[in-house]
């Protein structure tokens, strides 16, 4: 494999906005992908976050545009508004262009980002550009674009499919199912997933055609210890149990995953109410509040999120230390995602489960399936440590503060 952007064939001009973004060598995935896609290949590659996946399709898809005699779009389909800006931010960064410029030349490449709960007609005027457009968009907005015939995907021979494993989830899978089915028989497609379940399989032999598969195992960002629990603790005693795990620590940073939006909405408003700097995270929330969300999120100003699975990828969410599932989630897939939100930067995590009676099988399910195994813990294990007082000015010299509980997590 090549240990340079230069040796894979890129141009110049890609070369050089890569380094200047700070991509010095090329990790595994982008050695094993950008000269597969330069070759018109497709692609099959399974590989975790942080590995630096989305320039290895971003770096050589810009360059077919750039290198192409006429005016062509590259469609990336990702599952979420916020891997959609994401996306867009890298895309930018490998054109030389600042990470949030959304403006736009006449004859030079477009980044246009298209997902639901913004501006469908400033979307729309953006899909005006004359010239190449990389057009980075989310199943239902581009689903409603091509309906209108505002875009044409029978046109779209290079297709990028980031997060499949989501975008073929019972979520996401008619809406995706109905995109391919306009696509064009012929086309480059690059499949690139997190994991690839035996149920997804068949779907995705239907999908590429003679793929260069690739498999990349270990995360380039180095992690810490994820210390996994579960408790056993009934429905109606779960959200008492949350106020009491989060007032002991009022520093803990956090997020709480529930399986509705609804469910998000009432418990941030009970954590609120416990004096917890709470709010909730999905996708009824407009943009701009999702925004403010995670930005005051990453500044520090609210300390636990209480989101739905739409946060569990796509989100760069800093010096998480606990996430909390409310529920036992349906899939292993997305327990291994949701918990991949803690124990960055190598920095120790804790993954706790709250697991009814009812829902024990279900426990079982995702330990057989992502081949965890949880530790069972009492409710006092579960609690996080208190937070350390600060020390009375009256303290005495040298003494000594009470010894701290291990926690069970």
């Amino acid at each position: 494999m090549s240990n340079s952007f230069e040796a894979m064939g890129l141009l110049p001009s890609l070369c050089t906005w890569a380094a200047q973004a700070g991509m010095e060598e090329p990790t595994p995935i982008q050695q094993a992908a950008i000269p597969a896609a330069l070759a018109q290949k497709d692609i099959l590659a399974i590989a975790p976050t942080g590995t630096g996946k989305t320039a290895a399709y971003a770096l050589p898809m810009l360059q077919q545009l750039l290198e192409s005699k006429r005016a062509q779009d590259v469609l990336v389909l990702v599952p979420t508004r916020e891997l959609a800006l994401q996306t867009a931010r890298v895309f930018r960064t490998c054109l030389g262009q600042k990470a949030d410029n959304s403006r736009q030349k006449a004859g030079t490449v477009a980044v246009v980002p298209l997902y639901g709960g913004a501006d469908r007609a400033h979307q729309a005027e953006r899909l005006l550009h004359d010239g190449p457009r990389v057009l980075i968009a989310t199943p239902g907005r581009l689903l409603d674009f091509a309906d209108g015939g505002e875009i044409m995907l029978a046109s779209c021979t290079r297709v990028v499919m980031d997060e499949g494993d989501r975008l073929f989830s019972p979520e996401f899978f008619e809406e995706s199912a109905a995109i391919v089915s306009q696509l064009p028989p012929v086309r480059q497609t690059l499949f690139f997933s997190a994991t690839l379940p035996a149920a997804l399989k068949q779907t995705v032999q239907q999908l590429l055609r003679r793929p260069e598969e690739i498999h990349i195992t270990r995360a380039a960002e180095k992690r810490g210890p994820i210390r996994q629990g579960a408790l056993f603790i009934e429905p109606a005693q779960k959200t008492g149990f949350l106020r009491q795990f989060f007032m002991r620590d009022r520093t803990n940073r956090a997020i709480v995953f529930v399986k509705t939006k609804a469910e998000a909405d009432q418990l941030a408003a009970t954590l609120k109410k416990a004096r917890v700097q709470a709010a909730p995270l999905h996708a009824d929330l407009s943009q701009a509040q999702r925004n403010a969300t995670v930005a005051s999120f990453a500044a520090g100003k609210i300390l636990v999120l209480v989101a739905t699975d739409i946060a569990a990828r796509g989100l760069d969410l800093p010096s998480v230390k606990n996430v909390v599932n409310y529920d036992p989630p349906d899939q292993p897939e997305a327990y291994l995602h949701r918990i991949g939100r803690t124990g960055r930067g190598g920095q120790t995590g804790s993954a706790l489960t709250l697991c009814a009676a009812a829902e024990r099988k279900k426990l079982r399910q995702i330990e057989l399936g992502a081949s965890v195994r949880l530790r069972i813990l009492s409710q006092e294990q579960a609690l996080p440590d208190a937070a350390e007082p600060k020390q009375a000015s009256g303290t005495p010299r040298g003494g000594k503060p009470a010894p701290r509980r291990t926690s069970g997590t």
